[in-house]
């Protein structure tokens, strides 16, 4: 199996091939990219008096309200502890709601406060400048070629590549 994957990815340089050059490689060009946005959205969400991650939290409410902490936690890519202080902070600050469940008091239900909307109305300017500026010269096609491919990568990494590894290879 794994001689097969190899195969159908001859023309792309991994870690462990002949030639292989760190700049060109994909994930790690897209973590900088990544870090690069993060640092650029932290500087411009200071002044307004939001970190990222609320910045995040936001928009994944602003996408589905009410959320749950969990499924906030699965969307923002973050663990779920962390997000619940991020929550409790955010209710304390009066951006959010969080609302138990009557038969369920580990379910939490999140939704935003017209503080937090109006904030983010505010703030969404900014993530479209820093959007725009990232895509400048790249086509519609391209960043939609793009998004499609970054899924897919994101479902196979999901995937354990220690699967089809024989038990020999993983022991060595």
């Amino acid at each position: 199996m794994i001689m097969a994957q190899k195969r159908t990815i001859k023309n792309k340089k991994g870690p462990a091939d002949t030639g292989f050059v760190l700049d060109d490689y994909v994930l790690y060009n897209l973590v900088r990219a990544s870090s690069v946005y993060n640092a650029e959205m932290a500087a411009a969400l200071k002044s307004f008096g939001l970190t990222t991650m609320e910045w995040r939290i936001l928009m994944l409410l602003f996408d589905k309200s009410p959320s749950s902490v969990g499924d906030l936690a699965r969307r923002s890519v973050t663990k779920m502890p962390t997000v619940t202080r991020m929550l409790i902070r955010m209710e304390e600050d009066g951006l959010v709601k969080r609302t138990t469940l009557a038969g369920d008091r580990r379910f939490v239900e999140v939704t935003m406060t017209p503080k937090a909307v109006k904030a983010l109305r505010q703030v969404q300017e900014i993530g479209q400048r820093v959007y725009e500026r990232a895509f400048e010269g790249v086509t519609g096609a391209e960043v939609k070629a793009m998004t499609d491919i970054l899924k897919r990568v994101r479902n196979n990494l999901q995937r354990s590549p220690y699967v089809d590894v024989p038990e020999k290879a993983r022991a060595s």
